[in-house]
């Protein structure tokens, strides 16, 4: 399926998500605010199977572009949203409610500068020079999404382990946006190498 009719349900998702989370962060209310992450998380897996499923079949479908290039926009973009979502959730979060944490704007201006990167390469890959649709850009960029997953789920691990997750400071909502920002991102780059992977077998040699 592609990508621009599930925006404006992601982008409404997102709101919901990011208004229920500061509701929650203003009350104390954690497991609130991991149910407003849970949601959004839930509405980003449904939106890559159904943009990446399709291309798992013996024929994909047609698209503008090739659907090794269709794939990778699609998931370029799902990765910008969840990094915009974060963003726009931390800023939020910790400027309209009491809580406080003193690396707030930081995380969530870095996590937009991010999604903004991708949004602009999601962008270059059609309407940009030729090289970024190589088969070795599409190559490196599948390592890099890869190297994502891997990079969060290590990162997950560690929050998870290392007890953070049940800090009574400030920083706590801040940790829930982080674990749920990261299991996003894992579960997408799974699906957009699964894809990559898919593709490359059905293309001839």
């Amino acid at each position: 399926m592609p990508m621009r009719p599930m925006l404006p349900v992601i982008l409404l998702a997102s709101v919901v998500s990011i208004m229920v989370a500061v509701l929650a962060a203003g009350r104390g209310s954690g497991w609130t605010l991991a149910l407003a992450v849970a949601l959004f998380a839930a509405q980003m897996l449904f939106a890559a199977l159904r943009l990446n499923a399709p291309f798992w079949a013996a024929k994909p479908p047609a698209t503008d572009v090739s659907p090794m290039v269709a794939c990778a926009q699609g998931n370029a973009v799902l990765a910008a949203l969840v990094y915009a979502w974060g963003a726009v959730a931390m800023l939020a979060v910790y400027s309209l409610t009491p809580l406080k944490w003193q690396h707030w704007w930081e995380y969530g201006t870095a996590m937009l500068l991010i999604a903004g990167g991708i949004f602009l390469y999601a962008h270059l890959l059609t309407a940009g020079h030729a090289s970024y649709r190589s088969a070795r850009a599409l190559a490196i960029l599948v390592g890099l999404t890869a190297a994502q997953g891997l990079a969060v789920v290590v990162a997950l691990l560690w929050l998870v382990l290392s007890g953070k997750i049940y800090t009574p400071r400030g920083d706590w909502a801040a940790n829930e946006i982080f674990i749920g920002g990261a299991v996003m991102l894992a579960l997408l780059s799974a699906v957009a190498v699964m894809t990559h992977r898919e593709l490359t077998r059905q293309t001839p040699a």
